[in-house]
Protein backbone atom coordinates (compact mmCIF):
# COMPACT_ATOMS: atom_id res chain seq x y z
CA UNK A 1 0.00 0.00 0.00
CA UNK A 2 1.53 3.38 -1.09
CA UNK A 3 1.90 6.27 1.50
CA UNK A 4 0.87 9.41 0.21
CA UNK A 5 1.42 12.51 2.57
CA UNK A 6 -1.02 15.85 2.26
CA UNK A 7 -1.59 18.90 4.65
CA UNK A 8 -5.11 19.40 6.63
CA UNK A 9 -7.07 21.88 5.06
CA UNK A 10 -4.36 22.77 2.43
CA UNK A 11 -6.25 22.86 -1.21
CA UNK A 12 -5.47 20.37 -4.24
CA UNK A 13 -6.65 19.71 -7.36
CA UNK A 14 -7.70 16.42 -8.49
CA UNK A 15 -4.50 16.63 -11.07
CA UNK A 16 -2.20 17.27 -8.20
CA UNK A 17 -3.59 14.59 -6.07
CA UNK A 18 -3.06 12.42 -8.90
CA UNK A 19 0.74 13.12 -9.07
CA UNK A 20 1.15 12.44 -5.50
CA UNK A 21 -0.60 8.78 -5.83
CA UNK A 22 1.57 9.00 -8.56
CA UNK A 23 -1.62 7.18 -11.16
CA UNK A 24 -4.12 8.77 -13.47
CA UNK A 25 -6.34 11.32 -12.98
CA UNK A 26 -9.43 9.26 -13.45
CA UNK A 27 -7.84 6.79 -10.23
CA UNK A 28 -7.41 9.86 -8.20
CA UNK A 29 -11.00 11.39 -8.71
CA UNK A 30 -12.57 7.49 -7.73
CA UNK A 31 -10.67 7.85 -4.69
CA UNK A 32 -11.53 11.61 -4.04
CA UNK A 33 -14.98 10.84 -4.55
CA UNK A 34 -15.09 7.69 -1.85
CA UNK A 35 -12.85 10.23 0.52
CA UNK A 36 -15.42 13.30 0.04
CA UNK A 37 -18.43 10.24 1.15
CA UNK A 38 -16.63 9.58 4.17
CA UNK A 39 -15.79 12.71 5.44
CA UNK A 40 -12.20 12.71 4.97
CA UNK A 41 -12.06 14.91 2.14
CA UNK A 42 -14.66 17.98 1.30
CA UNK A 43 -14.92 20.88 -1.29
CA UNK A 44 -12.51 23.65 -0.50
CA UNK A 45 -15.23 26.92 -0.12
CA UNK A 46 -13.58 30.55 0.31
CA UNK A 47 -10.55 31.60 2.17
CA UNK A 48 -9.96 29.47 5.86
CA UNK A 49 -10.39 31.93 9.09
CA UNK A 50 -7.31 30.46 10.95
CA UNK A 51 -4.12 31.07 8.13
CA UNK A 52 -4.30 27.82 6.61
CA UNK A 53 -5.41 28.54 3.10
CA UNK A 54 -1.85 28.41 1.71
CA UNK A 55 -2.03 26.86 -1.41
CA UNK A 56 1.14 24.91 -2.69
CA UNK A 57 0.81 23.88 -5.76
CA UNK A 58 0.06 25.59 -9.51
CA UNK A 59 -3.82 25.72 -9.37
CA UNK A 60 -4.72 28.24 -12.12
CA UNK A 61 -7.52 27.45 -14.44
CA UNK A 62 -8.62 24.44 -11.92
CA UNK A 63 -12.56 24.41 -11.81
CA UNK A 64 -12.55 22.48 -8.17
CA UNK A 65 -9.86 21.89 -5.43
CA UNK A 66 -10.38 19.99 -2.14
CA UNK A 67 -9.35 19.81 1.01
CA UNK A 68 -8.48 17.16 3.33
CA UNK A 69 -10.89 18.03 6.26
CA UNK A 70 -8.86 15.37 8.53
CA UNK A 71 -5.85 14.36 10.48
CA UNK A 72 -4.67 10.79 10.57
CA UNK A 73 -4.94 8.35 8.23
CA UNK A 74 -7.16 7.50 5.24
CA UNK A 75 -6.99 4.21 3.02
CA UNK A 76 -8.72 3.64 0.19
CA UNK A 77 -8.08 1.18 -2.35
CA UNK A 78 -3.89 0.71 -2.48
CA UNK A 79 -3.33 4.29 -1.26
CA UNK A 80 -2.84 5.10 2.48
CA UNK A 81 -3.25 8.91 2.72
CA UNK A 82 -1.25 10.09 5.73
CA UNK A 83 -3.22 13.44 6.59
CA UNK A 84 -0.57 15.85 9.05
CA UNK A 85 -2.22 18.71 10.79
CA UNK A 86 -2.48 22.58 9.04
CA UNK A 87 0.87 23.67 11.55
CA UNK A 88 3.63 21.11 9.76
CA UNK A 89 4.59 22.62 6.78
CA UNK A 90 5.45 20.82 3.75
CA UNK A 91 8.60 23.16 2.89
CA UNK A 92 12.12 22.10 5.17
CA UNK A 93 10.44 18.30 5.67
CA UNK A 94 10.69 15.54 3.95
CA UNK A 95 8.45 12.66 4.27
CA UNK A 96 10.46 11.12 6.77
CA UNK A 97 10.16 13.86 9.03
CA UNK A 98 6.50 13.88 8.23
CA UNK A 99 6.62 10.35 8.77
CA UNK A 100 8.20 10.49 12.47
CA UNK A 101 6.27 13.17 13.52
CA UNK A 102 2.88 11.57 12.56
CA UNK A 103 3.67 7.87 14.42
CA UNK A 104 3.27 10.51 17.87
CA UNK A 105 0.54 12.07 16.66
CA UNK A 106 -1.39 9.01 15.74
CA UNK A 107 -1.01 7.68 19.68
CA UNK A 108 -2.46 10.79 20.49
CA UNK A 109 -5.54 9.98 18.17
CA UNK A 110 -5.30 6.43 19.27
CA UNK A 111 -5.32 7.41 22.55
CA UNK A 112 -8.40 10.17 22.05
CA UNK A 113 -10.83 8.66 19.81
CA UNK A 114 -10.57 5.07 19.70
CA UNK A 115 -12.08 4.57 22.72
CA UNK A 116 -14.60 6.78 22.21
CA UNK A 117 -15.98 5.76 18.46
CA UNK A 118 -16.17 2.18 19.71
CA UNK A 119 -18.82 3.10 22.59
CA UNK A 120 -21.09 5.48 20.06
CA UNK A 121 -20.73 2.70 17.45
CA UNK A 122 -21.78 0.07 19.96
CA UNK A 123 -24.68 2.18 21.81
CA UNK A 124 -25.80 3.30 18.39
CA UNK A 125 -25.60 -0.26 17.02
CA UNK A 126 -23.79 1.00 13.76
CA UNK A 127 -22.99 -1.27 10.82
CA UNK A 128 -20.20 -0.20 9.46
CA UNK A 129 -17.09 -1.01 7.18
CA UNK A 130 -14.70 0.84 8.71
CA UNK A 131 -12.98 -1.33 10.84
CA UNK A 132 -9.68 0.50 11.69
CA UNK A 133 -10.54 1.87 15.02
CA UNK A 134 -12.57 -1.63 15.77
CA UNK A 135 -9.07 -3.66 15.35
CA UNK A 136 -6.84 -1.05 16.85
CA UNK A 137 -9.11 -1.17 20.04
CA UNK A 138 -8.83 -5.08 20.26
CA UNK A 139 -5.22 -4.71 20.06
CA UNK A 140 -5.31 -2.13 22.73
CA UNK A 141 -7.40 -4.21 24.92
CA UNK A 142 -5.16 -7.05 24.80
CA UNK A 143 -1.99 -5.05 25.17
CA UNK A 144 -4.02 -4.13 28.31
CA UNK A 145 -5.00 -7.56 29.60
CA UNK A 146 -4.37 -9.98 27.73
CA UNK A 147 -6.38 -13.13 26.31
CA UNK A 148 -9.92 -13.11 27.11
CA UNK A 149 -10.64 -16.59 28.82
CA UNK A 150 -13.15 -18.43 30.84
CA UNK A 151 -12.28 -20.69 33.70
CA UNK A 152 -13.79 -24.12 35.01
CA UNK A 153 -14.16 -25.56 38.07
CA UNK A 154 -12.67 -29.39 38.14
CA UNK A 155 -13.15 -32.01 40.58
CA UNK A 156 -10.58 -34.73 41.27
CA UNK A 157 -9.73 -37.45 43.84
CA UNK A 158 -6.84 -36.77 45.85
CA UNK A 159 -5.76 -34.34 43.19
CA UNK A 160 -3.50 -31.05 44.17
CA UNK A 161 -6.55 -28.75 44.69
CA UNK A 162 -8.15 -27.47 47.96
CA UNK A 163 -10.28 -30.50 49.51
CA UNK A 164 -14.27 -30.07 49.39
CA UNK A 165 -15.02 -31.62 52.46
CA UNK A 166 -18.82 -31.89 51.53
CA UNK A 167 -17.87 -33.57 48.73
CA UNK A 168 -15.62 -36.10 50.42
CA UNK A 169 -18.09 -37.13 52.92
CA UNK A 170 -21.16 -37.22 51.17
CA UNK A 171 -19.06 -39.35 48.22
CA UNK A 172 -16.81 -41.63 49.98
CA UNK A 173 -17.31 -43.91 53.12
CA UNK A 174 -14.36 -43.40 55.78
CA UNK A 175 -12.67 -45.79 57.59
CA UNK A 176 -12.20 -46.32 61.35
CA UNK A 177 -9.29 -45.50 63.55
CA UNK A 178 -9.14 -45.67 67.06
CA UNK A 179 -13.44 -44.79 67.10
CA UNK A 180 -12.93 -42.02 64.02
CA UNK A 181 -13.23 -41.44 60.61
CA UNK A 182 -10.21 -41.28 58.26
CA UNK A 183 -10.80 -40.40 54.79
CA UNK A 184 -8.75 -42.41 52.13
CA UNK A 185 -9.80 -40.48 49.29
CA UNK A 186 -10.24 -36.79 49.39
CA UNK A 187 -12.33 -35.13 46.76
CA UNK A 188 -10.52 -31.89 45.46
CA UNK A 189 -11.33 -29.27 43.54
CA UNK A 190 -9.65 -26.63 41.37
CA UNK A 191 -9.78 -24.02 39.05
CA UNK A 192 -8.66 -23.83 35.66
CA UNK A 193 -8.56 -22.21 32.44
CA UNK A 194 -10.74 -23.91 29.88
CA UNK A 195 -8.49 -24.10 26.84
CA UNK A 196 -11.23 -25.16 24.60
CA UNK A 197 -14.03 -22.51 25.13
CA UNK A 198 -15.16 -21.18 22.14
CA UNK A 199 -15.52 -17.26 22.89
CA UNK A 200 -11.21 -17.42 23.69
CA UNK A 201 -10.37 -19.20 20.45
CA UNK A 202 -12.21 -16.80 18.85
CA UNK A 203 -10.84 -14.05 20.24
CA UNK A 204 -7.25 -15.50 19.14
CA UNK A 205 -8.13 -16.06 15.69
CA UNK A 206 -9.98 -12.60 15.58
CA UNK A 207 -6.51 -10.87 16.99
CA UNK A 208 -3.86 -12.70 14.54
CA UNK A 209 -6.62 -11.64 11.95
CA UNK A 210 -6.23 -7.97 13.15
CA UNK A 211 -2.45 -8.30 13.45
CA UNK A 212 -2.23 -9.58 9.91
CA UNK A 213 -4.04 -7.19 8.11
CA UNK A 214 -2.61 -4.52 9.58
CA UNK A 215 0.36 -5.58 8.83
CA UNK A 216 -0.35 -6.51 5.38
CA UNK A 217 -1.61 -2.75 4.93
CA UNK A 218 1.17 -0.88 6.19
CA UNK A 219 -0.21 0.48 9.37
CA UNK A 220 1.21 -2.00 11.91
CA UNK A 221 4.69 -0.33 10.65
CA UNK A 222 3.15 3.21 10.85
CA UNK A 223 1.80 2.94 14.14
CA UNK A 224 4.96 0.67 15.18
CA UNK A 225 2.57 -2.16 16.39
CA UNK A 226 4.36 -5.55 17.45
CA UNK A 227 3.07 -8.66 15.71
CA UNK A 228 0.48 -10.88 17.79
CA UNK A 229 0.18 -14.38 16.57
CA UNK A 230 -2.03 -16.41 18.86
CA UNK A 231 -3.79 -19.20 16.55
CA UNK A 232 -3.31 -20.95 13.60
CA UNK A 233 -7.24 -21.54 13.69
CA UNK A 234 -9.35 -18.95 11.27
CA UNK A 235 -12.18 -17.59 12.42
CA UNK A 236 -14.35 -19.35 9.54
CA UNK A 237 -12.97 -22.50 11.13
CA UNK A 238 -15.12 -21.65 14.62
CA UNK A 239 -18.63 -21.26 12.91
CA UNK A 240 -20.02 -18.59 10.27
CA UNK A 241 -20.64 -14.91 11.52
CA UNK A 242 -24.09 -14.95 12.77
CA UNK A 243 -23.47 -18.04 14.32
CA UNK A 244 -20.41 -16.53 16.13
CA UNK A 245 -22.33 -12.95 17.07
CA UNK A 246 -25.25 -15.15 18.73
CA UNK A 247 -22.45 -16.85 20.84
CA UNK A 248 -21.05 -13.56 21.86
CA UNK A 249 -24.07 -12.19 22.46
CA UNK A 250 -24.72 -14.82 24.97
CA UNK A 251 -21.49 -14.63 26.57
CA UNK A 252 -22.27 -10.80 26.87
CA UNK A 253 -25.29 -11.55 29.25
CA UNK A 254 -23.30 -12.99 31.68
CA UNK A 255 -20.05 -11.14 31.99
CA UNK A 256 -19.71 -8.82 34.22
CA UNK A 257 -16.66 -7.43 34.11
CA UNK A 258 -16.00 -4.49 32.36
CA UNK A 259 -13.06 -4.80 29.97
CA UNK A 260 -14.57 -8.48 28.60
CA UNK A 261 -17.27 -6.56 28.07
CA UNK A 262 -15.42 -4.42 26.35
CA UNK A 263 -13.49 -7.25 24.22
CA UNK A 264 -17.16 -8.68 23.50
CA UNK A 265 -18.80 -5.32 22.16
CA UNK A 266 -15.30 -5.24 19.85
CA UNK A 267 -15.76 -8.23 18.45
CA UNK A 268 -19.21 -8.22 17.48
CA UNK A 269 -18.50 -5.22 15.51
CA UNK A 270 -15.94 -6.77 14.04
CA UNK A 271 -17.58 -9.77 12.58
CA UNK A 272 -20.86 -7.47 11.45
CA UNK A 273 -19.76 -7.70 7.73
CA UNK A 274 -16.47 -8.92 8.17
CA UNK A 275 -16.68 -10.19 4.79
CA UNK A 276 -17.02 -7.39 2.91
CA UNK A 277 -14.58 -4.99 4.70
CA UNK A 278 -11.77 -5.50 2.07
CA UNK A 279 -14.45 -4.24 -0.59
CA UNK A 280 -12.25 -1.56 -3.00
CA UNK A 281 -14.79 0.78 -2.55
CA UNK A 282 -15.05 1.54 1.27
CA UNK A 283 -12.48 3.37 3.71
CA UNK A 284 -10.57 2.62 6.77
CA UNK A 285 -9.75 5.20 8.19
CA UNK A 286 -8.15 6.65 11.92
CA UNK A 287 -7.97 10.13 12.58
CA UNK A 288 -10.79 12.84 13.29
CA UNK A 289 -11.93 16.17 11.45
CA UNK A 290 -12.03 17.96 14.85
CA UNK A 291 -8.18 17.92 15.57
CA UNK A 292 -9.26 20.73 17.70
CA UNK A 293 -10.61 18.93 20.81
CA UNK A 294 -7.25 16.83 20.28
CA UNK A 295 -4.78 19.71 20.73
CA UNK A 296 -7.77 21.27 23.71
CA UNK A 297 -7.36 17.97 25.14
CA UNK A 298 -3.45 17.34 25.42
CA UNK A 299 -3.10 21.11 26.44
CA UNK A 300 -5.19 20.30 29.72
CA UNK A 301 -3.21 17.22 30.67
CA UNK A 302 -0.20 19.41 29.49
CA UNK A 303 -0.60 22.34 31.84
CA UNK A 304 -2.26 20.52 34.62
CA UNK A 305 -6.23 22.01 34.33
CA UNK A 306 -7.84 22.48 37.63
CA UNK A 307 -11.18 23.21 36.24
CA UNK A 308 -13.29 20.10 37.45
CA UNK A 309 -10.93 19.76 40.92
CA UNK A 310 -13.27 21.12 43.95
CA UNK A 311 -12.28 23.51 45.84
CA UNK A 312 -11.10 21.41 48.96
CA UNK A 313 -8.76 19.60 46.45
CA UNK A 314 -6.61 22.42 45.29
CA UNK A 315 -3.04 23.07 45.97
CA UNK A 316 -3.89 25.68 48.43
CA UNK A 317 -5.50 26.82 51.91
CA UNK A 318 -8.92 28.64 51.59
CA UNK A 319 -9.20 31.85 52.54
CA UNK A 320 -11.90 32.85 55.06
CA UNK A 321 -15.27 32.72 53.75
CA UNK A 322 -15.01 30.19 51.15
CA UNK A 323 -14.92 27.37 53.20
CA UNK A 324 -18.67 26.83 53.04
CA UNK A 325 -17.87 26.61 49.17
CA UNK A 326 -15.16 23.78 49.51
CA UNK A 327 -17.25 20.93 47.58
CA UNK A 328 -17.82 23.59 44.40
CA UNK A 329 -15.76 22.80 41.54
CA UNK A 330 -13.27 25.85 40.42
CA UNK A 331 -15.36 25.49 37.22
CA UNK A 332 -18.86 26.28 39.80
CA UNK A 333 -17.77 29.53 41.01
CA UNK A 334 -17.99 31.36 38.13
CA UNK A 335 -20.82 33.63 38.02
CA UNK A 336 -23.54 32.91 35.84
CA UNK A 337 -25.97 35.26 33.57
CA UNK A 338 -29.40 36.38 34.87
CA UNK A 339 -32.25 36.00 32.95
CA UNK A 340 -35.41 37.43 34.05
CA UNK A 341 -39.12 37.70 32.10
CA UNK A 342 -41.18 40.42 32.19
CA UNK A 343 -43.95 38.96 34.59
CA UNK A 344 -47.07 41.18 36.11
CA UNK A 345 -45.70 44.33 36.02
CA UNK A 346 -42.35 42.98 37.02
CA UNK A 347 -39.68 40.39 36.24
CA UNK A 348 -39.00 36.24 37.52
CA UNK A 349 -36.24 34.31 37.70
CA UNK A 350 -35.80 32.16 34.53
CA UNK A 351 -33.57 29.56 36.15
CA UNK A 352 -29.58 28.52 35.46
CA UNK A 353 -28.10 29.06 31.75
CA UNK A 354 -24.85 28.61 30.53
CA UNK A 355 -21.82 30.53 31.66
CA UNK A 356 -18.53 31.22 31.09
CA UNK A 357 -16.02 28.05 30.59
CA UNK A 358 -12.21 28.36 30.44
CA UNK A 359 -9.96 25.27 28.27
CA UNK A 360 -7.75 25.37 31.28
CA UNK A 361 -7.24 27.34 34.47
CA UNK A 362 -3.99 26.61 36.74
CA UNK A 363 -1.73 27.45 39.27
CA UNK A 364 1.96 27.87 39.81
CA UNK A 365 4.44 28.70 41.87
CA UNK A 366 7.42 30.72 41.04
CA UNK A 367 9.65 33.18 42.34
CA UNK A 368 7.47 36.22 42.16
CA UNK A 369 4.76 34.09 44.00
CA UNK A 370 1.60 32.06 43.23
CA UNK A 371 0.38 32.63 39.15
CA UNK A 372 -3.26 32.05 38.58
CA UNK A 373 -3.42 30.91 35.18
CA UNK A 374 -6.04 31.23 32.60
CA UNK A 375 -5.14 29.05 29.66
CA UNK A 376 -7.03 29.01 26.29
CA UNK A 377 -5.90 26.13 23.71
CA UNK A 378 -6.29 27.51 20.02
CA UNK A 379 -5.70 24.83 17.10
CA UNK A 380 -4.59 28.20 14.93
CA UNK A 381 -1.91 28.61 12.65
CA UNK A 382 -1.39 32.59 13.10
CA UNK A 383 1.14 34.47 10.98
CA UNK A 384 4.47 35.05 12.13
CA UNK A 385 5.56 38.32 10.64
CA UNK A 386 4.00 41.37 9.39
CA UNK A 387 0.21 42.26 9.96
CA UNK A 388 -1.29 39.33 12.16
CA UNK A 389 -3.65 37.22 10.10
CA UNK A 390 -5.01 33.70 11.86
CA UNK A 391 -4.99 34.53 14.87
CA UNK A 392 -8.18 34.87 17.43
CA UNK A 393 -10.46 37.00 16.79
CA UNK A 394 -12.27 39.56 18.92
CA UNK A 395 -14.95 37.09 20.51
CA UNK A 396 -11.92 35.01 21.64
CA UNK A 397 -9.83 37.92 23.37
CA UNK A 398 -12.94 39.19 25.04
CA UNK A 399 -13.64 35.98 26.67
CA UNK A 400 -9.97 35.63 28.13
CA UNK A 401 -10.38 38.75 29.92
CA UNK A 402 -14.05 38.08 31.11
CA UNK A 403 -12.38 35.05 32.40
CA UNK A 404 -10.26 36.53 34.32
CA UNK A 405 -12.91 39.03 35.51
CA UNK A 406 -15.37 35.82 36.64
CA UNK A 407 -12.44 34.77 39.03
CA UNK A 408 -11.57 38.30 40.44
CA UNK A 409 -13.01 37.53 43.82
CA UNK A 410 -11.23 34.04 44.54
CA UNK A 411 -8.10 35.76 42.98
CA UNK A 412 -7.79 38.56 45.53
CA UNK A 413 -9.09 36.58 48.77
CA UNK A 414 -6.34 34.19 48.04
CA UNK A 415 -3.46 36.17 47.50
CA UNK A 416 -2.28 35.48 44.16
CA UNK A 417 0.55 37.81 42.64
CA UNK A 418 0.18 37.32 39.04
CA UNK A 419 -2.37 36.55 36.61
CA UNK A 420 -1.52 35.11 33.18
CA UNK A 421 -3.68 34.80 30.47
CA UNK A 422 -2.49 33.22 27.24
CA UNK A 423 -3.65 31.75 24.07
CA UNK A 424 -1.61 28.44 23.11
CA UNK A 425 -0.82 26.79 19.44
CA UNK A 426 0.38 24.39 18.53
CA UNK A 427 3.84 24.79 16.06
CA UNK A 428 6.64 22.42 15.02
CA UNK A 429 9.48 24.05 16.91
CA UNK A 430 11.50 23.17 19.41
CA UNK A 431 10.96 25.34 22.82
CA UNK A 432 7.83 27.64 23.63
CA UNK A 433 7.19 30.79 21.32
CA UNK A 434 5.99 34.46 22.44
CA UNK A 435 4.67 35.11 19.28
CA UNK A 436 2.14 38.08 20.33
CA UNK A 437 0.24 39.55 22.91
CA UNK A 438 -2.99 41.47 22.80
CA UNK A 439 -5.13 43.68 24.59
CA UNK A 440 -8.18 45.87 24.37
CA UNK A 441 -7.96 49.66 24.86
CA UNK A 442 -10.43 52.63 25.37
CA UNK A 443 -13.27 49.04 25.54
CA UNK A 444 -11.93 47.38 28.60
CA UNK A 445 -10.78 49.15 31.68
CA UNK A 446 -7.31 48.69 33.05
CA UNK A 447 -6.62 46.83 35.36
CA UNK A 448 -4.03 47.17 38.53
CA UNK A 449 -2.16 44.32 39.75
CA UNK A 450 -2.24 41.11 40.26
CA UNK A 451 -4.52 41.35 36.99
CA UNK A 452 -2.97 41.11 33.52
CA UNK A 453 -3.60 43.73 30.85
CA UNK A 454 -2.66 41.41 28.02
CA UNK A 455 -3.23 38.06 26.89
CA UNK A 456 0.20 36.74 26.02
CA UNK A 457 0.32 34.35 22.55
CA UNK A 458 2.28 31.55 22.88
CA UNK A 459 3.68 28.87 19.78
CA UNK A 460 4.18 25.74 21.77
CA UNK A 461 6.41 22.99 20.64
CA UNK A 462 3.61 20.44 19.80
CA UNK A 463 5.82 17.10 19.94
CA UNK A 464 6.64 17.97 23.89
CA UNK A 465 3.06 18.77 24.90
CA UNK A 466 1.77 15.86 23.13
CA UNK A 467 4.26 13.49 25.04
CA UNK A 468 3.40 15.03 28.27
CA UNK A 469 -0.23 14.43 27.30
CA UNK A 470 0.55 10.60 26.76
CA UNK A 471 2.41 10.22 30.11
CA UNK A 472 -0.54 12.11 31.44
CA UNK A 473 2.02 14.67 33.28
CA UNK A 474 2.66 17.92 33.28
CA UNK A 475 5.00 20.24 31.49
CA UNK A 476 8.29 20.19 33.32
CA UNK A 477 8.92 23.60 35.44
CA UNK A 478 10.75 25.14 33.29
CA UNK A 479 8.94 25.36 30.26
CA UNK A 480 6.12 26.42 32.45
CA UNK A 481 7.78 28.84 34.26
CA UNK A 482 8.80 30.42 30.89
CA UNK A 483 5.50 30.43 29.56
CA UNK A 484 3.56 31.89 33.29
CA UNK A 485 6.31 34.33 33.11
CA UNK A 486 7.39 34.10 36.86
CA UNK A 487 10.68 32.38 36.76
Amino acid sequence: MKRVFVRELRPYSVAGIAKLMETDTGDALRVVERLLADGVMRYRTGNAPDGTDLPEEDTTGTDELYQFNWVGLAMAEDWMFVCHPKYLRADGLTEEDIDRRMRLILRVLRRQTSTTRISQMTEEGLRTSDKLPVMLRLLDLFDEYGEYSNYELTYEVNGSGVIDWNCTVNGHLPLLSNGKPVYTELETRKTRRNETDLIMRLHRAVLTECSRLLAESGVGEMLGLPEVWLSDEEIDDLGDDEALAWRIERERGVQFVTWKQDVLDAMALYLLDRKTSVKLEEVQSLGTSSFYHVWETACKVAFGDLLDKRLRQLPLSLSDGWDDRRGQTLLGIIPRPKWERSYDGGYAACGDVDTLIPDAVAFYDGAEGKAFCIYDAKYYVPSDTGKMKGQPGVESVTKQFLYQSAYREFILDHGFSSVVNAFLVPGDVDAPHKMARVSFPGVLTEEEPPFSNHVDMWMLPAEVVYDAYLRGEKLNGGTLAMIDGVA
